[in-house]
């Protein structure tokens, strides 16, 4: 249920306005998309290393070992670069979200599934901690507004395929706040405690603060 899950996304609230105008071109052969792809993880490299504004498109194109030329033929900027290593981080976290919540159909009651969905949005958390961790206040500055809407979408009809709501609530609303709820506090718990799969006490908390909610 990232974003930030992203992840995998940050807690859900309407995006500032952009400043800076984000220029990406998608490739469209096979050659093209690995350079994308080897721009990308030099951009997270130099991200995890020195934080955004360390970045620059002269450190992302010797990283990447490519010509300046060859990244701005699909970037317009800087921003555009960080902007879609963010969305790529969204994509695979739901790719990874979508895999495993396959793992629910086995499961009989709604306190085991709600606990292996959290257990699989912590791990979504987990993956790319550090990078995560430098683009926590930036993502919904540089994400477009629609894509981090569909996401976060995304995560409340998993919520609501697997959860079922007791009658008299409404299921639409009982969705969201699930998906924000948890969305916001993995955002600031992953980056005060860190691994917080490891700490039981933590976990059984959130167990039952979310198990009560869809149950009571």
């Amino acid at each position: 249920m990232n974003s930030n899950m992203a992840g995998p996304l940050g807690a859900e609230s309407k995006p500032k306005k952009k400043k800076t105008k984000i220029q990406v071109k998608a490739p469209t052969q096979e050659r093209s998309r690995q350079t994308v792809a080897t721009i990308l993880e030099a951009c997270s490299k130099i991200l995890i290393r020195e934080g955004f504004f360390g970045v620059t498109t002269d450190k992302i194109a010797k990283e990447a070992g490519v010509s300046i030329g060859s990244l701005y033929q699909f970037f317009g900027n800087k921003e555009s670069v960080v902007s879609a290593v963010i969305h790529n981080m969204f994509k695979t976290d739901q790719d990874y979200i979508l895999a495993r919540t396959k793992e629910l159909d086995a499961l009989q009651t709604v306190e085991e599934k709600v606990r292996r969905l959290i257990d699989i949005g912590v791990e979504v958390y987990r993956r790319n901690a550090e990078l995560r961790s430098k683009l926590q206040n930036i993502q919904t500055y540089l994400t477009d507004e629609s894509f981090y809407q569909t996401t976060m979408k995304s995560y409340q009809e998993l919520v609501l395929r697997y959860l079922p709501v007791n009658p008299g609530r409404d299921p639409q609303r009982v969705a969201y706040i699930l998906v924000t709820t948890f969305v916001g506090l993995m955002d600031r718990a992953i980056l005060e405690m860190g691994d917080i799969s490891q700490d039981k006490a933590f976990m059984d908390e959130t167990y039952r603060l979310f198990t009560n909610y869809i149950t009571k």
